[in-house]
């Protein structure tokens, strides 16, 4: 799907421009960081699956991710890959499975601190200076236990930004829910109210269909299902499951 032709639709769906009128100028340009925020807080919600990623670490306490620059040792608990924008789930080796970890408030992680092995997480950024002077974005795991645990970690990457001209290389499947989320925000934007109640209820009814095919493309987290298995209270003790 290109840009140019999102933007021209939506504008026309909206009446911002008349049919066969090209979206120019400081429309175009508004619209286009408009789609931009538009995207990156779909992906943040986690309607954008292609940005799924996963990551394995032996980590005590805290995950970092950082870029490193050229010649910069790996320090410990750290992934080389830019922040994401959002950390979807975290999980902890026990056994041959993998155990889903809680998500929890920095303030209640804090709280319940411990030397044991982590139960809880939480995920933040924050920024630090680079061997060479140069501030860059830190994203930061938090977790409440400082144990060394082999963790996995599932984050949705960054999209980049997107001008006039670009293709968005994503399915067609996404199609109409970045369309409808560009409306409501130029809808809100240039106090479109009269439009406004019809594109969020087409943005709603694009986001159940995603919901629909994520349930049924959900990954899931374990290697190795246990369910019924004689292991699994072992590994229940194990991994302080229940405690």
């Amino acid at each position: 799907m290109k840009v140019n032709e999102l933007i021209q639709t939506a504008c026309e769906d909206l009446g911002r421009v008349g049919d066969g009128e090209t979206v120019s100028g400081d429309l175009g340009a508004s619209c286009e960081g408009l789609l931009n925020r538009a995207i990156t807080e779909l992906n943040q919600d986690g309607y954008i699956a292609v940005t799924k990623r996963e990551h394995d670490i032996v980590a005590a306490g805290r995950i970092y991710f950082r870029v490193l620059e050229v010649g910069e040792a790996l320090p410990p608990n750290t992934i080389n890959s830019e922040p994401p924008d959002s950390v979807s789930d975290v999980a902890r080796k026990v056994g041959i499975r993998w155990m889903r970890l809680r998500g929890m408030e920095i303030s209640d992680i804090r709280a319940v601190t411990s030397g044991g092995l982590p139960q809880a997480w939480t995920y933040q950024t924050t920024t630090e200076t680079a061997p060479s002077g140069k501030t860059r974005q830190v994203g930061v795991i938090d977790m409440n236990g400082t144990s060394p645990a082999e963790m996995r970690v599932f984050v949705r990457e960054k999209i980049p930004a997107y001008r006039i001209g670009d293709t968005i290389y994503l399915s067609d499947l996404y199609r109409n829910l970045i369309l409808y989320a560009l409306e409501v925000r130029i809808c809100k934007k240039y106090k479109l109210y009269s439009y406004l109640d019809q594109a969020q209820a087409d943005l709603l009814a694009a986001k159940d269909s995603i919901d629909t095919n994520k349930l049924a493309n959900a990954p899931d987290v374990s290697d190795a299902s246990l369910s019924g298995s004689y292991l699994d209270s072992y590994y229940d003790g194990l991994g302080g499951v229940g405690y």
